[in-house]
């Protein structure tokens, strides 16, 4: 008597498991774009964190540009840099585009508040203008400070 597998018995195995893996791929997909969009929301807290310390350094103004007077900031985890317009040297506007639709429960940072593109007037960065359900801008005295 003949022991081992026959080469049908082998295929279906070897079908089933490429199933299986492209499943769990495919669900890991979607859970890493939810992880770079949380990184980019937590970047953009950092990067406010930077602008404000930056402030209080530099006689109450904020930065013309981002990275080039702000060293060790953060960038996209996809590449490329975080959307920064400064109308006046104590506001700006930050802004990073979500891979996911936002929702509802994001918090902006103390002392600034969201004008995402959802039911904004006032304008997003330049980098920031995807969707409206995948914006994410925030910013600081646009009010006055």
């Amino acid at each position: 008597m003949n022991k081992g597998f026959t080469l049908i018995e082998m295929l279906v195995v070897v079908a089933i498991i490429g199933l299986l893996s492209s499943t769990i791929l495919v669900g890991l997909g979607n859970a890493r774009s939810k992880a770079r969009d949380a990184r980019r929301i937590a970047d953009l807290r950092q990067i406010q964190t930077g602008l404000e310390n930056y402030y209080v350094e530099n006689n109450q103004s904020y930065p013309q540009t981002l990275y080039t007077s702000v060293p060790g900031l953060p960038h996209d985890p996809q590449g490329g840099e975080y959307g920064y317009v400064r109308p006046g040297s104590q506001a700006y506007i930050l802004g990073a585009c979500l891979e996911n639709d936002r929702t509802g429960d994001i918090q902006t940072f103390p002392g600034s508040y969201d004008v995402s593109p959802v039911g904004s007037n006032k304008v997003p960065p330049p980098s920031c203008t995807c969707d409206d359900v995948s914006a994410y801008c925030v910013a600081v005295g646009l009010g006055g400070r």
